[in-house]
């Protein structure tokens, strides 16, 4: 972002995908492997006992800007994952345009493979 951050939001199914919204106008979508929760059935993949540095995740994807979403026109002010799909998440500005976008599908599948 080149201005403040009005939302941030984690995805309640892959935390380690967080969704920022600000007064630039810009939503990105971040990858934060280092501080997600370990996958189901496996272990240490991303969790707190990696310890510095996240070495097993982050080689095979780095944490940081997955992709910057350039749709609004104004400032926007909030941000939300869709309950009813994972991969969806919307955003909304002053003027009122609303906004639906989904998780590149390269992202999906570095995260389900």
């Amino acid at each position: 972002h080149h201005h403040w951050i009005t939302c941030a939001r984690f995805n309640s199914h892959h935390d380690q995908l967080v969704l920022s919204c600000g007064t630039d106008s810009f939503v990105c979508l971040w990858r934060a492997g280092c501080e997600a929760s370990p996958p189901l059935g496996g272990g240490g993949a991303g969790g707190v006992e990696d310890g510095p540095g996240c070495a097993s995740e982050s080689q095979l994807a780095p944490d940081g800007l997955i992709q910057r979403f350039e749709e609004h026109e104004d400032s926007c002010y909030s941000c939300c994952w869709s309950v009813a799909d994972a991969w969806i998440f919307a955003s909304v500005s002053y003027d009122g345009k609303v906004v639906i976008n989904r998780v590149p599908h390269e992202e999906k599948y570095r995260i389900l493979l």
